[in-house]
Formats: structure tokens, sequence, C-alpha cells
């Protein structure tokens, strides 16, 4: 979802963009791109979801550590400089093998320093993948709504204007810090969003096991750099915007 908006986001911007094309687990299909050369390889590909990630750790391990692993190999070959997708669940890695594997790439950037690299940690995406909570409730699929969950939700758009300018800013944050979070530096009740979009079924309280309570980027690297959110989820006049994307 990040990385479509992503490609045509930078070509829009005049950047000469390549899509990699194939499973990222499959080393061969790396081959391919071994006599080019890029300034960036940006690295958004995995398997996302804290639920699914109990259900299948093996699948997750090889899509997002195996995986990596091979676009860290080849970055180190082709590319000046590496930008790849953690996670703010990263904070909590020991709650859920997603989360796990997110810690784990980063532990993969700080072994593979031959090639700068920055771990991205991003916190909410709105409207995000089919599966995510703005969504759902965009389709009215949304059976009870946990009350005591907070989340620091950031615009697909925001994000990418993060992403912007972390690459036209990259040594010097790269020399401050290897992994950054990106959100709003607000964190929101997910009860309040349900409310804001119409709402009215069950709330409940509890921690599913695995999931976090409470999110909150540290977005003190983009401030200084001039960066705000522009989107608030909360903002019915946004969620109207997103409903006729």
């Amino acid at each position: 979802m990040v990385g479509s908006r992503l490609c045509k986001w930078l070509s829009d911007k005049g950047h000469t963009v390549t899509q990699f094309q194939g499973d990222i687990t499959v080393y061969d299909n790396w081959q391919k791109y071994y006599d080019r050369n890029f300034d960036f390889l940006i690295h958004l590909a995995a398997l996302a979801g804290v639920r699914e990630s109990f259900n299948n750790p093996e699948k997750y391990y090889e899509a997002n550590v195996t995986g990596s692993l091979n676009a860290f190999n080849y970055a180190r070959s082709c590319c000046r400089r590496m930008l790849y997708a953690s996670s703010s669940n990263a904070y909590d890695w020991t709650g859920n093998p997603y989360a796990t594997t997110k810690k784990m790439n980063e532990v993969q950037g700080a072994c593979w320093q031959t090639i700068p690299n920055i771990g991205m940690r991003f916190h909410t995406v709105w409207p995000g993948r089919d599966d995510m909570l703005f969504k759902k409730l965009q389709r009215s699929e949304v059976t009870y709504i946990n009350d005591q969950h907070y989340r620091d939700f950031i615009h697909v758009e925001d994000l990418l204007r993060a992403i912007e300018l972390l690459i036209d800013n990259f040594m010097d944050v790269w020399h401050k810090q290897q992994v950054v979070d990106i959100g709003t530096g607000n964190s929101t009740s997910v009860s309040a969003v349900a409310k804001a979009m119409g709402y009215d079924g069950q709330y409940i309280s509890e921690n599913p096991v695995g999931e976090r309570v409470h999110t909150l980027a540290n977005i003190k690297w983009l401030t200084e750099l001039g960066w705000e959110p522009k989107r608030d989820i909360l903002n019915q006049e946004d969620h109207i915007d997103v409903a006729q994307c």
C-alpha cells in the first residue's frame, strides 16, 4: 500500500523509479538487477499484521527476515544508500512474531553498515490496508472497538512527505541515528476515531495478546527538518477525501 503510492509520488517529482518484480525471498529474482546501480534501494516489501503472525510465524520470518537479507545483500553491491520499513511494533519486539521480524530487520541494518541504511519505524498508517481498522470502519465491518487502545495515526501522504524528506537529508540523519520513527507525534484513542467515523457499535476494554496498548512516535528528527503532519484522522473532511480516492 505504501510502496505503490511512493513509486507514483517519486515519479511525479521527476525521480527515476524501478519497481522490483518477483518474490524477494528468492535470491535469483534479484539477479536481473545486478547490472544496475541506484542511488537508493527503498525496501518496503513485507508481511504485516500482528494477529496473523501468530498463525504463520515461519511465513513471516521467511518474508520479512530472509527477504530483507536478500535486499541488504543487493544494496551492498548495487546501491549507494538504503531505506527499509521497520515498524513501531519493534519497540515491543517480543510481543508477537511480526514485531520480532521487524526488530531483526533493524539488527540486520546495524550489521550492514557497509551500505548506509536507515530503518523507518512506521506508526499506524491510514487509510491503510483493506484489513486495517480505518478501511473496515468505512465498510461498516467492525464488530467492536477496544476503548483502551491509543495509536499514532499518520496519513499515507504525510508518510510519503516524511520519506521524501529522509531521502533529501539522508546523510545528515544517518550520522545521528540509523532507525527513525515516522508518525505524527500525537496519540489518538481508537474509540475517538471510531466515533468520528460514525461507529455506534460495541466498545470493550481488553488488551489482546501481543498488541500494544499505546503508540507514540518520536518525531524530533522530522520537526527539526521543518516537517509537520497535514492530515488529522479525527477530521471528517479528511475521511470524505479518503473515501473518494
